[in-house]
């Protein structure tokens, strides 16, 4: 789920009720049922965090995106003091305090409130309006504006740096990979720091998005292979066209490298662009080449439910009596008969002759042909767990 969607449910809540309260958030979100908010309620001591549906890091970063939203809109925070023998809604206590404080409107502030008609609210707006669009000329306009509505406001300084950053994007010289560096870091430290207190979290990454596409449009390719560090360059086109929000340029770079040459992180990018540009063979094929690679890694992907076909499988995997190492992942979903796509692997490939690699395909074999037995003698003497949960589906 996008920010952008937790922002429109932030604006649905607002105009329903008047505020933002995260519960009501998680209801919307069918993170969390009324049923379950009761049991916790009249349950002593009990996390409401047990009664909830999914990857408790992906309802935190949600709950994040929601305070974001309230902030940027200029709303006032309360939070609640917990009852004397209510539980805890998070076990994280950052995370307990944030869902137990409701955003509304200060109509005593007008500096702080968008949604009054005034000379300093209609400055902001347009100001954020030419930031996220980059119309630079606008942005000047509107930064004259917000310095005559009122000369000490606290957002000048923010939104000098900002507007005077949409120059670089007037730019067309080439960079090397160091000048591409040392501009992504200033991006990545002291604008995106601006940016985010001015406009918001959603906001201030369509912002930043035009930097990051720009940066690599102007970032000279190198050659790709492993010898210059093109896989893990923070700079690389791979990792800024991703940054940018341009799953299918990240793609068109990850192809232009050899499998090889991709580092775990790259692997997480291609995974991530393929699911987001519903390129699900793809992202299976990559899922797969992670859990041969770096099984860690994918079991961190996996228990983000960044994916909730994936999410609710993977629960069922580590809940077999016989457990499975994560590398057999892949060939336990195509036993299970979930359509994981074959996967060529060229033969210089590191992890081509794996016992994994060999299971997805033995485990292919005995689905085409239930009476093949070399692929069973073959199962039976590798992976016999694996081979029990394929005889548990027929």
């Amino acid at each position: 789920m996008k920010p952008a969607t937790i922002n429109d449910l932030v604006d649905q809540l607002l105009a329903r009720d008047g505020s933002y309260q995260p519960l009501e958030l998680l209801l919307l979100l069918r993170r969390v049922d009324r049923n379950g908010i009761a049991r916790w309620a009249s349950e002593p001591n009990r996390l409401l965090e047990d009664y909830i549906y999914g990857s408790i890091e992906a309802v935190i970063e949600q709950l994040n995106w929601a305070a974001d939203r309230a902030q940027a809109l200029g709303l006032e925070a309360q939070t609640e003091t917990r009852q004397s023998g209510q539980g805890a809604c998070f076990r994280r206590s950052t995370a307990d305090q944030q869902s137990r404080t409701s955003w509304r409107r200060n109509s005593a502030s007008a500096q702080s409130d968008l949604f009054f008609d005034n000379r300093l609210s209609l400055a902001r707006a347009q100001l954020v309006r030419a930031l996220t669009s980059a119309d630079r000329s606008q942005a000047e306009a509107a930064l004259l504006e917000l310095s005559n509505a009122d000369p000490g406001n606290e957002l000048q300084v923010d939104a000098e740096h900002l507007v005077g950053a949409l120059g670089w994007l007037e730019s067309d010289d080439l960079m090397d990979s160091q000048q591409s560096a040392e501009l992504l870091e200033a991006l990545e430290g002291d604008l995106a720091f601006r940016a985010q207190r001015l406009l918001g979290r959603n906001d201030s990454d369509q912002f930043l998005a035009r930097f990051f596409s720009w940066l690599a449009d102007q970032t000279t390719d190198q050659p790709p292979n492993a010898a210059n560090g093109q896989a893990t360059n923070a700079a690389s086109p791979v990792l800024l066209r991703f940054k940018a929000n341009d799953m299918p340029g990240a793609l068109d770079e990850i192809d232009k490298l050899p499998h090889a040459c991709l580092s775990i992180e790259l692997r997480l990018i291609e995974l991530r662009a393929s699911l987001s540009t519903q390129q699900r063979d793809r992202a299976l094929i990559a899922l797969s080449r992670l859990c041969w690679v770096d099984p860690e890694a994918a079991e961190s992907w996996l228990e983000l439910g960044e994916d909730d076909e994936l999410a609710r499988r993977i629960e069922q995997f580590w809940d077999l009596e016989d457990a499975l190492p994560i590398s057999l992942f892949p060939a336990w979903l195509l036993a299970r008969g979930y359509p994981v796509p074959a996967i060529l692997l060229p033969a210089d490939d590191p992890v081509a002759d794996g016992i994994a690699v060999r299971a997805l395909e033995e485990i292919r074999a005995v689905r085409a042909e239930p009476a093949n037995i070399d692929a069973r003698q073959w199962l039976q003497e590798h992976c016999p767990a694996l081979l029990a949960q394929w005889m548990g589906q027929r």
